[in-house]
């Protein structure tokens, strides 16, 4: 990292060096005039300069590469190592040597054991007093706190009636109980730790000063699983319990677990002590077994117990006895588990004693760090998908303040928990990495290269890029939909006209978009000059196949700026009569009068016919056609229609209503009455109404609506009774 940086550093360097050499033009031949000795001298001096900056450059590189070399070397070295010492076959415990070996071995432990004891307690002898209050201190602590919290801590197992918590309370509810339930064993540890140091009674030249660390982190590892187990499993609590298991099995599972935790625990201070005392490499094997088949045999009873779920409970002293749930399942979990269990215990009965140790802390480490991963996937899922009082705020936030409908609140949840799972994934993979035996420096370097850039080919991807870009879409869309919620206000505070407001809310929404598209893309890696050579590979395909995708993109340009339909216009497409709800950038929902939705492409509004009833204003004129028969008197119809259509109060003074004799019909004479009216929209209720008044004032001045008549000959070759003289007959039918 050093020399890169000093590279980096002696970059501009001797590129200033080489722009000034350059601006000295080239050195005079010989037959050219010789240049001044001030320049000659200045030269020399950047040609030093830049030979002195290039050496330095390519001294770092060199040192750079044999540096990633000799690391490359240790890395290798070291895995040889790691893989020679965990494979190391030792004397198996069935043996006898073995054991003659421990006896031997357990004599000089106890001498080592005694001597150190003997030295730590002389040290700790004159403070005897100080070092029995710090104990009794410590555990007043613990006892006087576990009092105190007991009520917050119990305080979640109340909630048992309908309605039951939902799972993003449960969490949140089993995070504050086990940090409580740690809280005591934690402030109790560091008392003991500062009161013992400033005694002066854990030196690390001591072996009991170096073992006592180890000791207070095994009790907190411990106890901090145990508080975790208990708060997520809840064997008192079924109704804040994480998982869907019935009681007996919670209370089972959290007994094992629990215990697996103190075989951890005891295993790592017990390897420490045996470091710290000089113990023979005998115990040492003797102790790995022996922790490693404890772990076995309570990971076997794990296996063995019954995952019932909770709603698989049978009620008490029912008659019919459900068959049990099998102990086997779920069976991609268990199986595994079952071939590593039986694995470690092989190994050590074949005298792989590491293997089988690294083995059992991996499977509980791992263990551990995948329920606290799978604890928070659970509460994302929660947060996003499920109707918890978070997510129905969150849901009315996003539907009465940035105007997003359901399918837009639902995408947008779906890209917060793709982008929160990945960044859960960014955090658990290293601390799984660095539990497996890997280097923090080799996991360091493998993240910066997988988060901060990889090439493939001539592309460079960025996984944290990839992340913030999503994270910029996110904010930006929540900023464009912000923005239109705003506008929408101040448009109806102005009293601006509906039909602009929604053009301009369309084309900001449009803009909007593409802009949190672009930057989005761009950092995230995208190169946006590539879009322009995808843009051309897809002119021929855009001139054939989608042309009429464009050909609707562009009437839909025109028709947010041209504005000739609007939103909330009457228009008459074709045979389909209705309102304008929305113009968008490829069609425009027409709402019939019956409820339904025509969707329009804009194409067809362009170039076709539209009857727009509302272009200009809402008033407009209508016909009202009517036949009398005769014999009627035509100014007394004409009076009449006047007065029906001048007290009608939706009908305009001006212009005056006014009637026309339209033709002389086969029945009867055919009026057309005109008018005009301040709001088209109510042209059919007032025709309606107007064709009531006129049909009650016919009937009181005894003007006739006339049927249709017609004239039917019949011919017959027979003349009939009836029949004229040629044999035919006029009917008229009225």
């Amino acid at each position: 990292d050093s020399t890169a940086a000093v590279a980096d550093r002696l970059g501009p360097r001797l590129a200033a060096v080489k722009s000034q050499i350059e601006k000295l033009g080239p050195v005079p031949g010989p037959k050219d005039p010789a240049e001044a000795p001030a320049v000659a001298a200045e030269r020399t001096r950047l040609i030093g300069l830049a030979g002195a900056y290039t050496s330095a450059a390519k001294t770092g590189e060199l040192t750079s590469e044999r540096a990633r070399q000799l690391i490359a070397r240790i890395t290798v070295a070291r895995h040889s190592l790691f893989t020679r010492n965990l494979m190391e076959r030792l004397p198996s415990p069935l043996t006898p040597g073995a054991w003659r070996e421990v006896a031997a071995g357990l004599v000089i432990a106890r001498h080592n054991m005694e001597f150190a004891t003997d030295r730590w307690w002389a040290a700790a002898a004159p403070q005897r007093t100080r070092l029995m209050a710090l104990l009794a201190a410590a555990v007043g602590l613990v006892v006087v706190l576990r009092l105190a919290l007991w009520k917050p801590t119990r305080r979640r197992n109340r909630r048992a009636e309908p309605p039951l918590p939902t799972f993003f309370e449960r969490a949140v509810s089993a995070f504050w109980v086990a940090a409580l339930r740690l809280l005591p064993v934690l402030l109790a540890c560091f008392a003991v730790y500062v009161g013992l140091d400033a005694l002066g009674l854990v030196a690390p030249n001591t072996p009991w000063g170096e073992l006592i660390p180890d000791a207070l982190g095994g009790i907190l590892v411990f106890s901090a699983i145990a508080a975790l187990l208990r708060a997520v499993l809840a064997p008192a609590a079924p109704q804040w319990r994480l998982v869907d298991l019935a009681d007996k099995p919670a209370r089972r599972l959290r007994r094992l677990l629990t215990a697996l935790a103190a075989v951890y625990a005891l295993d790592g201070v017990l390897t420490e002590m045996l470091r710290v005392f000089y113990i023979p490499l005998s115990l040492s094997v003797a102790q790995s077994s022996t922790t490693s088949l404890a772990f076995a045999a309570l990971m076997i009873g794990v296996l063995l117990t019954p995952m019932t779920p909770a709603h698989a409970r049978e009620p008490t002293g029912s008659a019919l006895a459900a068959p049990p749930y099998s102990r086997h399942r779920p069976r991609w979990l268990k199986l595994p588990l079952w071939l590593l269990a039986l694995g470690i215990i092989i190994a050590v009965l074949l005298g792989y004693a590491a293997l089988a140790r690294f083995a059992a802390q991996q499977l509980l480490l791992t263990g551990v760090v995948g329920l606290l991963c799978w604890l928070c996937y659970l509460a994302i899922r929660a947060f996003t998908r499920e109707s918890t009082e978070q997510s129905r705020a969150l849901a009315h936030v996003m539907e009465r303040q940035l105007g997003l409908d359901q399918p837009r609140r639902k995408q947008l949840a779906s890209l917060t928990e793709l982008a929160v799972t990945f960044a859960l994934v960014l955090v658990a993979v290293p601390i799984l990495m660095l539990q497996w035996g890997f280097s923090a420096a080799d996991i360091r370097d493998w993240s910066k290269t997988l988060l901060f850039g990889f090439e493939i080919g001539q592309v460079r991807i960025s996984l944290v890029r990839i992340l913030v870009g999503i994270v910029l879409f996110i904010a930006l869309l929540l900023a464009t939909r912000l923005i239109q919620r705003w506008m929408r206000d101040r448009a109806q505070q102005s009293r601006l006209d509906a039909s602009i407001a929604n053009s301009i809310d369309t084309v900001v929404g449009y803009a909007g978009i593409s802009l949190a598209a672009l930057v989005s893309l761009s950092y995230a890696g995208l190169d946006i000059t590539n879009l322009a050579i995808v843009a051309g590979a897809l002119s021929l395909g855009i001139g054939f196949g989608l042309q009429s995708i464009v050909n609707n993109f562009v009437s839909g340009l025109i028709l947010l700026i041209e504005r000739p339909i609007k939103v909330g216009d009457r228009v008459v497409i074709g045979d389909k009569e209705g309102y304008v709800r929305r113009i968008s950038v490829r069609a425009t929902e027409v709402e019939t009068f019956d409820k339904a939705s025509v969707i329009v492409p804009n194409s067809e509004l362009i170039t076709g016919r539209v009857v727009n009833w509302s272009h200009r204003d809402w008033r407009g004129a209508v016909s009202l056609k009517v036949g009398v028969a005769y014999d009627a008197d035509p100014d007394a119809v004409i009076a009449i229609l006047k007065q029906c259509a001048q007290e009608h109060s939706s009908v305009l003074p001006e212009p005056a209503p006014n009637v026309f004799l339209e033709a002389f019909g086969d029945s009867a004479l055919l009026f057309n009455l005109r008018i005009a009216l301040a709001d088209i929209d109510k042209a059919y209720g007032v025709q309606s109404d107007l064709r009531f008044a006129i049909l009650k004032a016919f009937r009181a001045n005894g003007i006739e609506i006339p049927f249709n008549q017609l004239d039917v000959t019949l011919r017959a070759t027979e003349a009939p009774p009836l029949a004229n003289a040629n044999g035919s007959m006029k009917i008229t039918a009225g």
